[in-house]
């Protein structure tokens, strides 16, 4: 599961013309499947739009991950609505996987609705807006794509560019999209639901559209997947992961590269090594066990044990011994026990997570989990998520304090837009760092001393 809770929204003004607003929320993928979107777009000579109220075309790109979420996207429907009835010309799109998920039912609660389309249909765009604006009907297309995934793009492929940022933050560092769906159907996961079966990219492509965002300025990649391990499996060439990284990791330009996320339980020593042996890898690996049970490990279907998510971490520190961890964990899954969350518990004092993603659990539609008699009380749950809080802002206070005074090389993303001169980047083990500079410094890696730090990054001072 990817889930870093991105909500964006285009804000850039762009000349008179055919307009769009994009507005995202979810995970890194959205936003990659977003620029996707805009690329194909721009080639039908859409521009961006400041604002909804401006907009000729508004495209809602949705997350199911989270509870209510087919509600968020009513409520923001609404809110279109009386925009569309003040400019009657306005067309309203909406793509993801509440759109995938709830499909006729959202249509029936929305009549606003134009344009309508799963995650998996995304290059289907502009024939959707075509079929709409010859006919004034509604489009839709859900489902996922089934054709062979080494073949070549088809006629609605957009040319491989670099497509428009969603906003200044990402310039520097990019998302590609190198596989859709999954194939572990873990219970409590709805992505093999809202995204299908695991369908990877061929690897010429990946690598072609990386070349072309590293030429229009970035410096930092990230490879995504729903489990990028598996990358290739479902391709005749049947390349492997780290032969792609080791591909993307060559191209001239490119100062860092990264991935999620990574399912432990095919997660290999050979992934592990490549960070000893590519030095663009960083020092940093998300590496989500959700729990540190291994009887709710087995009810969540993760095909691993703690005792091999731990043999998978001795594997990552003994290539780079100081290598930054982060992780996913779930809270309150039904049945889970005090013991059950106890160990949860020891197991982040015993690995050290320099962050986690938190969450307490919540019934998905069509997943075994949603099912299961023993679910438990909401009180409890938030109490665990609380308690187990602490301990990671604890731990992650910690590791931040043992930086002061170090020298590291930060590659700094983007320049502050409430204090102009504070810039802000990362290190190669993915700590936020806040540097005061009277130069611009987006898109350059500089060494750093750090000062101080919290739970949340840390402060430097430019060495030199």
């Amino acid at each position: 599961m990817i889930d870093s809770d991105i909500s964006l929204s285009t804000t850039i003004p762009a000349p008179a013309g055919k307009m769009v607003h994009i507005e995202t929320w979810g995970c890194q993928m959205n936003a990659a499947d977003s620029e996707r979107m805009l690329a194909l777009l721009a080639a039908q000579s859409y521009q961006l739009a400041a604002d909804a109220e401006s907009a000729d075309l508004v495209l809602l790109n949705t997350c199911h991950i989270r509870e209510k979420a087919k509600h968020k996207v009513l409520s923001r429907l609404g809110v279109l609505k009386e925009i569309k009835e003040r400019r009657p010309g306005m067309t309203i799109a909406v793509a993801g996987c509440v759109a995938q998920a709830e499909g006729s039912r959202l249509l029936k609660a929305a009549p606003q609705i134009d344009v309508l389309l799963g995650p998996g249909k995304i290059d289907e765009l502009p024939r959707l807006l075509r079929e709409h604006d010859a006919s004034g009907k509604r489009a839709q297309a859900i489902g996922f794509h089934r054709h062979a995934p080494d073949s070549a793009p088809g006629p609605e492929m957009a040319p491989v560019i670099a497509p428009p940022t969603l906003t200044g933050k990402h310039e520097v560092s990019r998302y590609v999209n190198i596989q859709q769906g999954c194939n572990n159907y873990c219970t409590f996961c709805v992505v093999p639901f809202t995204r299908g079966r695991e369908l990877s990219r061929p690897a010429a492509e990946i690598l072609a559209e990386s070349a072309a965002l590293v030429a229009a300025g970035a410096r930092e990649l990230t490879l995504l997947g729903q489990n990028v391990n598996s990358y290739g499996s479902d391709l005749s060439t049947k390349p492997s992961f780290a032969s792609l990284l080791r591909s993307v990791a060559a191209l001239p330009g490119l100062e860092r590269l990264r991935f999620t996320t990574s399912n432990p339980h095919d997660f290999t020593a050979e992934l592990a090594e490549l960070f000893a042996t590519q030095p663009r890898l960083g020092r940093y690996l998300h590496l989500p066990v959700q729990s540190g049970s291994d009887s709710m490990l087995l009810r969540m279907q993760r095909k691993v044990t703690v005792a091999s998510y731990l043999e998978r971490i001795d594997w990552l520190r003994r290539a780079v011994p100081d290598i930054a961890l982060s992780t996913d964990l779930i809270v309150g899954f039904p049945g889970e026990t005090d013991a059950e969350f106890a160990d949860t518990m020891r197991l982040v004092e015993q690995v050290r997570f320099g962050f986690a993603f938190m969450f307490k659990y919540s019934p998905r539609k069509n997943t075994p989990a949603a099912r299961y008699a023993n679910q438990v009380d909401e009180k409890v749950k938030e109490d665990r998520l609380a308690q187990l809080m602490r301990l990671q802002d604890r731990i992650t206070a910690e590791i931040h304090a043992a930086e002061v005074g170090l020298v590291r090389p930060v590659l700094f993303h983007y320049e502050s837009s409430k204090n102009p001169g504070q810039y802000y980047g990362r290190t190669d083990h993915f700590r936020l760092v806040r540097v005061t500079s009277d130069t611009p410094l987006t898109g350059q890696v500089h060494q750093v001393r750090i000062s101080s730090g919290n739970k949340v990054g840390l402060i430097g001072e430019l060495v030199n």
